[in-house]
């Protein structure tokens, strides 16, 4: 049977149509190509996601939690996108899987909630704007030896894509295992199933490029062993 994947909406800021949850297509398409099933994990805050600051939200009750752990229950793994806003949802679907050993990906916005879930750090802007690039491969990351990523990848440099004007200052209980310019670009937990963030957007690759195919194809095959 295919695992089944949940992946984050998130409320996407060039989308005319203001109030908006969604996923992007290639999270998608990606998910399907590589052997999951996606499926969409909706906030539980009768909110305007889009018009909403993080910080002027409410907190999630126990109802609220009840809520999102009913959905990712139903899943055999879940991917925190990229976005443009972290709300509390996001950091207790981080913290539920750490604890539950969920399989989890986390991709720009992803990364960086699983570096900051269980601490205060604060994400800094990022002077360089050769970070924020359109362009399909921008800069190299160093992979660290003794990874998972490694172990996924067989490459100690690997040319990425940059979307991202923001940065983590450390990456709290997670182990930093890609760097540039020294920007943390990749984390993970070594020892659980599959627990990998990245500040990259292997997704946008994910039919052209065989780093991003990797990436995939051991996410899925994880989330079959849960």
């Amino acid at each position: 049977m295919k695992p089944i994947i949940g992946i984050v909406g998130i409320d996407d800021y060039s989308i005319k149509q203001k109030s908006t949850i969604c996923i992007f297509e290639n999270y998608r398409k990606a998910i399907i190509k590589y052997g999951g099933i996606p499926i969409v994990i909706l906030p539980p805050l009768l909110i305007d996601y889009y018009k909403t600051r993080p910080k002027d939200t409410n907190k999630l009750n126990n109802e609220d939690k009840e809520l999102l752990i009913e959905q990712i229950n139903l899943c055999d793994g879940i991917i925190i996108p990229g976005g443009s806003k972290r709300f509390e949802h996001h950091v207790f679907i981080c913290d539920y899987c750490n604890k539950k050993n969920i399989p989890l990906l986390g991709i720009c916005m992803g990364m960086q909630t699983m570096c900051n879930y269980n601490n205060n750090n604060q994400n800094i802007v990022i002077e360089n704007k050769f970070h924020n690039s359109k362009n399909n491969y921008k800069h190299l990351v160093n992979i660290k030896k003794n990874s998972k990523l490694f172990n996924i990848l067989k490459e100690n440099k690997i040319l990425v894509n940059s979307f991202h004007d923001y940065k983590v200052c450390n990456s709290g209980d997670y182990d930093v295992v890609g760097t540039c310019d020294n920007i943390i670009e990749a984390v993970e937990k070594k020892e659980d199933l599959f627990n990998i963030g990245l500040q990259w957007h292997p997704e946008k690759n994910y039919d052209k490029d065989l780093n991003s195919k990797k990436i995939f194809t051991s996410f899925i095959q994880a989330c079959k062993i849960k």
